[in-house]
């Protein structure tokens, strides 16, 4: 388990935490608390309660062998992974991919595509100069597909995943280094039929040479072909991809190279996941092209490319005007329908410009288009750095939100296209029912989100960026406290992605209709007493149940396991009132499986099951 200690100055210096070290056995007092999917121990500041010092152990504690696919298995997660949380752990014979250059980030991955992240919280392992250990590490992360003789670390669950934190001198051991491909380019953003396109990347070997390069190309998902790559100057490589002679084909591309040595590199590392492509079209790029992604990877067809769209703003800086570290939001449509619409960006020579559009405005725009996956948070497509604003029409009529049930953006879902055609678009929820004020934790922390529900499965709305009136207490000072149990008869606003989650984010007061906070429904004094099925069910990470008093009574709700130890207290001889009750139970702290809940009131006991999946 982690144990952290929130007050670092004054008296709670004297816990003596900075003086414990590797191998020692001691002994905390702290309170135990759930940050994001994390159980910690926080130690006692007020009053102050010094870590106690029992032995000092020969050795540190062997990782425990684990492979990838105790952890993802197939592309899916697997739920039993998070018993390995926080323990130190080994994971052997793997390649890298996905290196990150800002923090020194990176992924491991088996030969079945399977995969956990590397995260940088270790000094020894980062590139952040505010964490890195200056002076004691050289570190740089490992080129993509670089083969690991193992990765040991600590385990740590996330809503995007599970990561392991490498945190000792020699807790990366490196095999064979193979051909590094960067900086892949193609001639052409825009290409017309019958245009071919050179595509061009730098190839080099650190440990050899480059034995040969080859560019691998498909149309409409048809059969690859491979053309030999060109060595030109320096370590660059290049390869033409004939001209497609019709409108609306899709090209996408991956290069190999080989060493000699024999190691062998791609790029995109996993090719079976396409991110470079680009579409054929005998006109003007739309928003619809620039978003679309067949493939699930989230990565535009223009990213890194300028481009010209047309479209109306659907949100402007009076609905997120930014405060702090928050940019000014802006967004456009140009209709309805999947794929419609962009974040327009505020930087570059015509900020002032951007910032002064307003719903309604019909603009042209032209700008970079840029994805920011390049940051590992937020996946957002944006037209950005905008150089040419020409503003065709104002007052225009918004386009229509579209109305979706909540399971289909549900929870997470990055790379999954059905949930990726939504982003920047106009949405909206009909008849829900808040399941959870704080999506993340009770109460701490807190981001601002709650999860709401239609019945069929819950997903995330948050409340800060926008400019109205409702809080789940993350900002008090406005108006509306939207406890569990509240209704709304609509929720509307942008569709947006940040921290492994899909989540609405409401503009103004008017995306909010029909808001109750009567969480107990008594249209008539029942007959009998009865104890509803929970819905959903299946659940995660909340449920809903309704129960009847036909009088008065003092209440037990009680949760159990299937071994049928009690897990969660819901009430315990509380005194309600007759009539028709509903109780919202999130069960964010455990894990997938049957559990049952038993209800006890004056004579009346009843027990159901409910299945709780992950």
């Amino acid at each position: 388990v982690v144990a952290i200690q929130h007050d670092t100055v004054g008296a709670a210096q004297q816990t003596n935490f900075d003086l414990v070290d590797s191998a020692q056995v001691i002994e905390i007092t702290a309170v135990i608390e759930q940050f994001s999917e994390t159980t910690q121990l926080a130690l006692l500041t007020d009053p102050v309660t010094p870590v106690t010092t029992i032995s000092q152990e020969p050795k540190r504690t062997e990782p425990i062998e684990l492979e990838v696919t105790d952890f993802m298995d197939g592309g899916a997660l697997v739920s039993e992974g998070a018993q390995y949380e926080s323990m130190y752990i080994i994971i052997r014979d793997v390649y890298t991919s996905d290196r990150n250059l800002s923090d020194g980030s990176f992924r491991i991955n088996d030969e079945q595509g399977n995969f956990l992240t590397m995260y940088d919280q270790s000094g020894y392992f980062t590139l952040r100069t505010s964490h890195r250990l200056t002076g004691l590490t050289t570190y740089q992360p490992p080129t993509d597909g670089t083969f690991l003789n193992f990765i040991r670390g600590l385990l740590q669950v996330r809503t995007t995943g599970y990561y392991i934190i490498p945190i000792y001198p020699g807790d990366i051991e490196i095999g064979v280094t193979p051909p590094t491909i960067s900086d892949v380019r193609r001639s052409l953003a825009e290409v017309m039929p019958n245009q071919a396109v050179t595509i061009s990347a730098n190839i080099v070997d650190l440990d050899g040479a480059v034995d040969s390069a080859k560019l691998f190309y498909r149309v409409d998902e048809g059969t690859y072909t491979n053309i030999q790559m060109i060595s030109g100057s320096g370590d660059n490589y290049s390869a033409q991809i004939p001209g497609v002679n019709s409108d609306s084909s899709l090209v996408d591309y991956y290069i190999w190279a080989i060493d000699d040595s024999g190691n062998v590199a791609t790029f995109p590392t996993n090719p079976v996941l396409p991110q470079l492509f680009y579409l054929v079209l005998n006109r003007g790029v739309t928003i619809q092209d620039v978003q679309y992604n067949p493939f699930g990877t989230d990565v535009s067809g223009y990213n890194g490319y300028h481009a010209t769209l047309t479209g109306t703003i659907t949100a402007d800086t009076s609905d997120f005007p930014g405060t702090g570290l928050t940019a000014f939001q802006l967004y456009m449509q140009n209709g309805e329908g999947p794929w419609s619409g962009i974040r327009l960006g505020t930087r570059g020579p015509n900020s002032n410009g951007v910032q002064a559009l307003l719903k309604g405005d019909n603009v042209t725009v032209t700008g970079y288009i840029w994805d920011i996956s390049n940051t590992p948070t937020f996946n957002v497509t944006r037209i950005d750095s905008i150089s040419n604003i020409v503003i065709n029409s104002t007052g225009n009529p918004l386009p229509g939100f579209m109305d979706l049930q909540t399971n289909v953006m549900g929870l997470g879902g990055l790379g999954e296209v059905e949930k990726e055609q939504w982003e920047s678009v106009l949405i909206r929820y009909n008849n829900v029912l808040v399941t959870d004020e704080n999506a993340d934790g009770d109460p701490d922390p807190n981001y601002g989100e709650m999860l709401v529900s239609d019945g069929s499965g819950d997903t995330r709305v948050e409340l800060e960026d926008g400019n109205h009136s409702y809080h789940n207490l993350s900002d008090p000072l406005r108006m509306y406290y939207v406890m569990t149990g509240s209704t709304f008869d609509a929720l509307s606003g942008v569709m947006y992605y940040s921290f492994g989650n899909y989540k609405l984010v409401p503009r103004n007061d008017d995306d909010f209709v029909g808001f109750t906070t009567d969480v107990t429904e008594v249209d008539e004094i029942p007959t009998e007493y009865s104890l509803s099925q929970n819905y959903p069910n299946p659940f995660n990470p909340s449920t809903t149940i309704q129960y009847s008093l036909p009088e008065a009574g003092d209440v037990t709700f009680k949760i159990y396991n299937l071994l049928g130890q009690e897990v969660k207290t819901v009430f315990n001889n509380v005194t309600q009132t007759a009539g028709t009750h509903k109780v919202v139970i999130s069960a964010s702290e455990l894990s997938s499986g049957i559990y049952f809940y038993s209800f006890r009131v004056n004579d009346f006991a009843k027990v159901k099951k409910m299945i709780l999946m992950k």
